[in-house]
């Protein structure tokens, strides 16, 4: 089975991307097996230094807007696009 990646860059700071994290977490579960979340702390010095990004939302390679928070169902609708076309 190939699972669809929903990677997360955060610092912590921004609080709009504090609750898209929180919205694509909770979206990632409604899809068991499917979904691979991979959440990085950028407030870690090597991993911002590593990756060059603050904060960021990527559902399957493709960058969502964070500001301000897309609203869960934008997510998950946009995580369920993504899984319906490998399925």
């Amino acid at each position: 089975m190939i699972l669809q990646n929903v990677t997360v860059f955060r610092n912590g700071w921004c609080p709009n991307m504090n609750i898209a994290f929180e919205r694509a977490k909770r979206a990632s579960k409604e899809f068991p097996g499917k979904i691979d979340l991979q959440e990085f702390e950028t407030a870690d010095r090597e991993t911002f230094r590593e990756w060059g990004i603050s904060d960021a939302l990527y559902i399957d390679g493709k960058e969502m807007n964070i500001g301000p928070a897309p609203t869960f169902e934008k997510i998950r609708k946009r995580i369920e696009k993504r899984v319906n076309k490998i399925s």
